[in-house]
């Protein structure tokens, strides 16, 4: 839990200096080390999405996102897409989903989506929140959707 509160009180002041990164290359390394068992598939996209960010710090909102797809859907398709403006990381499990009602709530610190507060059975509840943090210093934010066929789909952005 420390590390995941200082990584948020130190967001503002992160001394790690913007690169131009191939964000699909970087999605493709973090899906490589959190499911090297296919459970994360990353579509093939023909175009290279490149953007100006913070990779350490954009590779934790990844692994977070990628992670909650893990535990709580057992896999995840995901694509990256960019328009000129942004880039898309979308991420869809195949899940239960969440509660309409609680989406918007699972950004807040220490907000989970399960009912049980048994850190054993689940994480600090601080990773989407986290996640969102690192999007939005990136000129972008996480969206949190249900899909229709089931599951959750998190979308992260982030500008170009």
């Amino acid at each position: 839990i420390l590390d995941d509160i200082l990584i948020l009180a130190r967001l503002g002041k992160s001394s790690e200096t913007p690169v131009l990164t191939d964000l699909t290359a970087l999605v493709e390394m973090v899906a490589d080390e959190l499911g090297p068992d296919d459970r994360l598939a990353v579509a093939e996209s023909a175009e290279k999405c490149r953007a100006l960010v913070r990779p350490v710090l954009l590779r934790r909102a990844l692994r977070n996102l990628m992670g909650n797809a893990l535990k709580y859907g057992g896999r995840a398709d995901i694509a990256v897409r960019c328009d000129g403006t942004f880039v898309a990381i979308t991420i869809e499990d195949e899940g239960p989903g969440v509660a309409a009602d609680q989406l918007t709530g699972l950004f807040e610190p220490f907000a989970r989506a399960e009912n049980s507060r048994n850190r054993a059975s689940g994480g600090t509840g601080l990773g989407l929140t986290i996640a969102r943090a690192i999007a939005r210093a990136h000129g972008g934010d996480v969206i949190l959707e249900n899909r229709s066929e089931g599951g959750l789909r998190a979308i992260l952005r982030v500008r170009q």
